[in-house]
């Protein structure tokens, strides 16, 4: 496996705690700016970390997968600051959800429709 590839997997399952966690402060402490802004950091090194890797391998990659991470991207940007306890509790639940869209479009459990629409293939 490329070892680009395997830091973009298991940093992204760590990424999907890290947003649990923020939810479940947000829900019984409140806000926390720092931490939602540090994750929101990190689930931006992910993302780059995952391009980087789609340059360098040869596996077809369907287009679901950027955009739903790219959407939870958005969502948690649109957060990171906010001290409004529904409001953080809304979008990282809903960045958590698609970046566990996103998962499924690689992972074997995943539906067979985003593994097969709109694929496109970079790199070697």
């Amino acid at each position: 496996m490329n070892p680009l590839f395997a830091i973009h997997k298991h940093y992204g399952s760590l990424l999907l705690l890290l947003l649990l966690i923020v939810v479940l402060v947000a829900l019984f402490k409140g806000p926390n700016t720092k931490l939602q802004r540090i994750v929101a950091v990190l689930v931006d090194i992910n993302l780059v970390i995952g391009i980087v890797t789609l340059f360098y391998t040869a596996k077809p990659i369907s287009l679901f997968h950027p955009i739903f991470a790219l959407g939870a991207v958005g969502l948690l940007h649109a957060s990171a600051k906010s001290e409004d306890k529904t409001k953080v509790v809304l979008c990282f639940s809903l960045a958590l959800l698609l970046l566990i869209a996103a998962w499924s479009v690689n992972a074997s459990w995943g539906p067979l429709y985003f593994k097969s629409a709109l694929t496109f293939k970079l790199g070697a």
